[in-house]
């Protein structure tokens, strides 16, 4: 019987999976009547797995396989990544960095332009904000709390084995921790709380005084991260853009502006050649390069042969970046026949391979395309709508509207088999000659090859554990809502809930006893959180408000958010504190009286006009759809830690 309960189970696992790769199919078909709906527009954000160190483990969002986590790999919603002892693991989200220990596991409930959610069911977790969009969150969800951050600092949540408490540090910075019967907190730099109950009335607060090898480590890579010279070319919102520093150098070229040139490449290297294709929802087929350093410029801007050399143009620094699975057109040599491609030049409009609306099939293309002495916006944006009518009906743009669709230097390829399989291209090139070349055609989107079982990712060289096939089962409780996709790609086995995600009812700004036990010359709080006096209007307002749920605020698609000063890490050394019982004593006195100013409130954002397109110094050159919103993410002025109630806190 044992037998026959696995066999089911292993059947229901791959019955699921296919039926999930008919459903991904199906997103190659593109109607007339869904084409222009943003609704169905995949965010502009990913995660990309930066560093991956020892036993990593990943459950691509719809898969019950686990596979290789490899570097450059794009992170997005469901999907779920595990570590081993000894093991690390860093996830750059752009503005800010995601970073987790050995016996960690961690998965993506919600990651678009404003939002940035994470659930950590056990381990232990660094997420460092160095800048972010005012209205914008960072949220962790844990088994007894929800952390959520909302301006720049460093923070540290801690989730023992059992998942009975959870322990959060804060480096720099001020966030809110939200727990059962609407409670909430402010926790604040240089303290660390640990919170043993749901309800966060049992908590131990401690100064944040000295740390183990992982804050070291997170330290030093806040540090490095922070001295970043590429900066001044590319968005600090764009991920991998700071591994460009120490691999290349820039150029100015008099006629495509800025340009990134790799330092080491080998012979016969070309962009999108050394690497392999995986399926991603909702993407699709997505590059993932080797190169340390091969996530931004694969991902963003448009790659130019000069001088006998590519080099990497970046998008227009102004505007916020946007994400796309690989900026390539490809071409076909008939069935059972390799499939190619080559990288998009300075001026080629890129056409997904996914549905997209008009207005991001316009703007993914604007935030992409570079400075140019002769780039006239006016044409580009005729030539972006006159190919997305090409893309509408499942054809593809002709030959000549591409620079390098008759290079064969440019093309790369391989056998179908091989594409749909996750394998490295390089070690699997088909040679193509230019005839051959000449004589294929364009392949439109719906002409792809189709995902196999095999397309979610390379399997582990590493199988020394063994990972749950469904995932996370362990309950965490949340603010915010995981995005839809979440669920629609959760992979379900018998018997199990189709999500590990409580939403906890939060009506904002609440305030909640919390008692708590002082350790060393940390204050005890046992009074509610400060709340000014209001007057009658100011209290009608605030109750209409705490009637419906909290939202962000819709921040123009690509101009510029107005951000929050940049966070800088603060150098740690944490060498041992000697023990002087009064010193401690009179600190905790001093404490209490400090004021930390508050920041001035953020300003509501202007009305929401269609995006206009900023000028530049240089020539004119040459943009996102709507998001679910955050509950939690109204913008908060810094508040001062809580007085302690007289007696508390003093021998």
């Amino acid at each position: 019987m044992r037998v026959f309960n696995a066999s089911l189970s292993r059947t229901w696992q791959i019955g699921l999976s296919l039926l999930l790769l008919i459903c991904t199919g199906m997103t190659y078909a593109q109607s007339d009547a869904g084409q222009d709906s943003n609704a169905n527009d995949p965010p502009p954000r990913v995660a990309r797995l930066a560093i991956a160190n020892g036993d990593l483990g990943l459950l691509p969002a719809g898969s019950t396989e686990w596979t290789s986590a490899d570097v450059n790999r794009p992170l997005t919603n469901g999907d779920k990544l595990s570590s081993g002892p000894d093991s690390r693991a860093e996830l750059d989200l752009g503005g800010a960095a995601l970073r987790i220990d050995g016996q960690s596991d961690i998965g993506i409930l919600n990651l678009n332009g404003q939002t940035g959610q994470f659930e950590l069911p056990r381990g232990s977790l660094n997420i460092t904000v160095r800048n972010i969009d005012q209205g914008a969150t960072y949220e962790i969800d844990t088994p007894t709390l929800a952390v959520v951050i909302d301006q720049p600092g460093s923070f540290r949540v801690d989730v023992p084995g059992d998942g009975n408490s959870t322990t959060v540090a804060v480096s720099d910075g001020l966030a809110t921790v939200y727990g059962e019967n609407n409670a909430q907190r402010e926790i604040y730099s240089g303290r660390r709380y640990q919170f043993n109950n749901s309800t966060l009335s049992d908590v131990t607060v401690s100064d944040f005084v000295s740390g183990d090898a992982f804050d070291l480590w997170c330290n030093d890579r806040d540090t490095q991260e922070a001295n970043d010279s590429s900066a001044q070319y590319v968005s600090n919102d764009m991920v991998g853009g700071d591994d460009l520093d120490n691999a290349g150098s820039w150029e100015e070229d008099e006629d495509y502006g800025d340009i990134w040139y790799p330092a080491v490449v080998g012979f016969g290297w070309a962009p999108y050649r050394f690497g392999h294709w995986a399926w991603i929802w909702p993407w699709g087929w997505t590059w993932i390069d080797n190169a340390p350093w091969g996530f931004a410029p694969y991902h963003y801007g448009r790659w130019a042969f000069i001088h006998q050399r590519w080099g990497w143009i970046p998008g227009p620094r102004q505007v916020r970046p946007i994400y796309a699975p690989a900026l390539v057109a490809f071409v076909g040599m008939g069935a059972g026949h390799p499939v190619g491609w080559f990288p998009l030049g300075p001026r080629d409009v890129y056409s997904p391979w996914y549905h997209a609306s008009r207005n991001y099939y316009t703007n993914v293309n604007l935030a992409n395309i570079g400075v140019g002495r002769y780039n006239d916006q006016t044409a580009l944006i005729d030539t972006i709508h006159n190919q997305y009518g090409l893309y509408q009906i499942g054809r593809a743009a002709p030959g000549n509207a591409y620079a390098y669709r008759n290079a064969p230097e440019a093309l790369s390829a391989v056998s179908a088999q091989n594409f749909a399989s996750a394998r490295n291209v390089q070690n699997n090139l088909v040679q193509v000659n230019a005839q051959q070349l000449a004589a294929a055609s364009m392949v439109a989107p719906t002409a792809l090859q189709r995902p196999t079982t095999s397309s979610f990712g390379q399997p582990r060289l590493i199988d020394g554990r063994s990972l749950p096939s469904a995932g996370f089962n362990r309950q965490v409780v949340a603010v915010g809502r995981p995005a839809a996709a979440v669920s629609a790609t959760a992979s379900v086995s018998a018997g199990q809930p189709a999500s590990n995600v409580r939403v906890l009812s939060v009506r904002p700004s609440t305030p909640v006893s919390s008692h708590a036990q002082v350790v060393g010359s940390a204050e005890i709080v046992r009074q509610p959180r400060f709340t000014p006096p209001q007057s009658a209007p100011q209290r009608v307002e605030q109750e209409a408000a705490e009637s419906s749920p909290a939202t962000l605020p819709q921040v123009p698609h690509f101009e510029s958010a107005q951000q929050v000063p940049r966070y800088q890490p603060v150098t740690q050394s944490y060498a041992p504190r000697e023990e002087n019982p009064e010193q401690d004593r009179f600190e905790t006195a001093e404490r209490s009286h400090q004021y930390v100013p508050e920041q001035r409130p953020p300003e509501i954002n202007p009305s929401y006009q269609p995006y206009q397109r900023p000028d530049f110094a240089r020539p004119e050159q040459q943009g996102r759809g709507g998001e679910e919103m955050h509950p939690q993410s109204a913008p908060r002025g810094r508040e001062s830690a809580p007085a302690p109630s007289r007696g508390e806190g003093h021998p």
